[in-house]
This record gives structure tokens, C-alpha cells and sequence, in this order.
């Protein structure tokens, strides 16, 4: 299912490169950080800090799988972020 990682207009390296990527073992990953904060939940920003050094747009595009498959939820909170603006918090469903 590799063809979801890249659009149709994305140059050929694009392609190569998400032939390469394990979205499973990515989504995992991104499910322990998440899980690792608790009830409390996290932002985008703690996820990234953990899985350091991960690129964010390696990172966040797992979020949609996770929440599709009910693992993960958004609480309807938010926090700021380093940027400035706000992010959502999520957390694992228990």
C-alpha cells in the first residue's frame, strides 16, 4: 500500500522513497510515543521531542491511520505549541 505514501504528481524519487518506508512499523512507533504520555495526552510537538529524529512529516501523517483504526483520539483539547499556535491533543483509547 505504498502507493498512499506519495501523490501522482511527485517526481519518481518520491515514489522510490516511499517504496523504502515501513508505515506499519512507523505507525507503531508513533502509537508508543502517543501511548507513553497517558491520560494526559500529547501534541504533535511531545511526539516529535521523543521520536527525535524523526522528521515531523515522517511523523504526523501516521495520526489519520491511528485514529481511523480507533487506536488513538483526539480529546477536543488543544496546546500551544513551540510555534506559537495550537495543536491537538491525542491520546490512546484504552
Amino acid at each position: 500500500m505504498f502507493w498512499k505514501l506519495f501523490r501522482r504528481t511527485d517526481p519518481h524519487t518520491s515514489v522510490l522513497a516511499a517504496a523504502s518506508i515501513d508505515a506499519s512499523e512507523l505507525e507503531n512507533v508513533v502509537y508508543e510515543a502517543i501511548k507513553g504520555f497517558g491520560n494526559g495526552g500529547c501534541i504533535s510537538d511531545d511526539v516529535c521531542r521523543v521520536l527525535n529524529p524523526l522528521p515531523y512529516n515522517t511523523i504526523t501523517p501516521r495520526y489519520r491511520k491511528l485514529l481511523d483504526k480507533g487506536l488513538i483520539e483526539a480529546t477536543g483539547e488543544t496546546r500551544k505549541a513551540k510555534s506559537g499556535r495550537s495543536q491537538r491533543v491525542m491520546r490512546c483509547v484504552d
